[in-house]
């Protein structure tokens, strides 16, 4: 199963058989079979016919709308989740003091593991000494673990984000400058390839979080607000330096995304057409790489980590039940 993107302006999707195809004008730009796409993701002006909307409702494929920037519009989904029992409990384990504690700690302290050794990584390829920002790292991690309010644990991931984005610029590529993190609006290329990675990395987990059943609006570690994502935010967590950093690092130093691949418009610095084409065929084959995933105590699989996502969102789901007695993080070595 696999996501389609559609960033051409003026093209229209079709429901033809068995088969979703992408035109613009007479030229058929992307053709699909139906049952291989769970996700479907258009930015900016892209048409749907009704025959293939009928089809992506009727088979929950969620069709995902954002502006030609990568700003999120909306969602169109199917039928809500049946699984009523699920939300009933989520709703009230949110209540739960003890249990928020517990779950926030797992995903802080995930983030802050990953995030160090995607440092340490790119230290050792580079050989540069981070030994500063690593054990800063190390003893923000350390604090996680006595932490007693979910206000503190934000105040150790926001911390731990400012001192690992300090080391994350040593590492790109000198025709891009990046200071900080700056999102609304990106002022670099980098912060918009960091923006957009994530919106697309959120898209990927909200539906596997609404595949297990979860109410996605519904977090533990982020302020719930209407419209906000809030259980997505946190799942994100422990993924970000993994999926969308790792990937920014190797777009840029490699020379597959150039600073001709932006545009300025809005007082903000955003991929343009042929850079997001670019970017999202390497999120796509980076989230279809195979690694090792712990299933459970003793069991190994080669998954890839779309799959990872789903589990790990099954395994929060195993929480909520009281099956586990903590939140696993996913981890990477």
């Amino acid at each position: 199963m696999a996501t389609l993107y559609v960033v051409e302006q003026g093209a229209g999707i079709h429901k033809e058989g068995r088969r979703v195809v992408v035109r613009k004008g007479r030229e058929v730009i992307a053709s699909v079979p139906s049952f291989q796409i769970d996700q479907v993701v258009l930015f900016g002006n892209v048409a749907v016919s009704t025959q293939a909307l009928a089809h992506f409702l009727q088979n929950r494929i969620d069709t995902i709308l954002l502006s030609s920037t990568g700003r999120y519009r909306g969602r169109l989904v199917g039928p809500d989740t049946k699984n009523i029992v699920l939300r009933r409990i989520q709703f009230k384990k949110y209540e739960d003091e003890h249990f928020r504690v517990g779950f926030v700690r797992s995903i802080v302290a995930g983030k802050i593991h990953n995030m160090r050794t995607l440092l340490l990584r790119a230290a050792r390829r580079r050989a540069v000494d981070i030994g500063e920002l690593s054990h800063r790292l190390r003893l923000l991690k350390e604090q996680v673990e006595t932490a007693s309010s979910v206000d503190m644990l934000r105040g150790i991931e926001g911390a731990a984000t400012s001192v690992y984005f300090r080391g994350f610029k040593q590492f790109l590529d000198s025709r891009f400058s990046f200071e900080k993190r700056e999102r609304r609006p990106p002022k670099d290329p980098v912060n918009a390839l960091l923006s957009f990675g994530y919106t697309l990395l959120g898209n990927t987990i909200e539906s596997m979080v609404n595949l297990v059943g979860l109410d996605p609006y519904l977090g533990f570690f982020h302020l719930v607000d209407y419209g906000r994502p809030s259980l997505v935010l946190d799942l994100m967590e422990e993924f970000r330096p993994v999926i969308v950093d790792s990937l920014v690092l190797n777009v840029v130093n490699h020379g597959m995304i150039s600073p001709s691949d932006f545009e300025h418009r809005d007082g903000g610095v955003y991929l343009a057409g042929e850079g997001r084409k670019k970017f999202i065929r390497q999120y796509q084959e980076r989230i279809a790489i195979s690694v090792s995933y712990h299933v459970s105590e003793g069991v190994v699989q080669k998954v890839d980590y779309r799959r990872c996502f789903e589990l790990q969102a099954r395994k929060f789901v195993q929480f909520l039940k009281g099956e586990i007695e903590a939140y696993p993080p996913f981890l990477i070595r």
